[in-house]
């Protein structure tokens, strides 16, 4: 892990998120990430953890199938459809599916 310090970006399209979520948008596209985590729902329009979880099966990094068997053991709310959109995708082979 690594800290650092940014001068959030005053970009009018940011102003309605707080210092820490534009924060994070500058450092994001400073050391230009593929994906940031924030928890603020109006900063959060990439992706959400189901697709954070699709891009790392992608990667070959997890099996989705065994992830996602594991996410509904916890209180982890989400609708079925996009579980079994994401799977299907999978199938198909748009996303990889890491066997090791």
């Amino acid at each position: 892990m690594e800290v650092r310090s940014v001068t959030a970006i005053t970009d009018g399209a940011l102003q309605s998120l707080d210092e820490g979520e534009r924060a994070a948008i500058t450092l994001g596209l400073y050391v230009h990430a593929d994906l940031i985590l924030i928890d603020e729902r109006k900063g959060a329009s990439v992706t959400g953890v189901l697709g954070v979880l699709e891009l790392a099966a992608r990667r070959d990094l997890i099996n989705l199938a065994d992830t996602f068997t594991r996410l509904k053991a916890t209180n982890f709310r989400y609708r079925q459809s996009i579980l079994d959109e994401i799977l299907s995708r999978c199938r198909a082979g748009e996303t990889g599916e890491h066997t090791a």
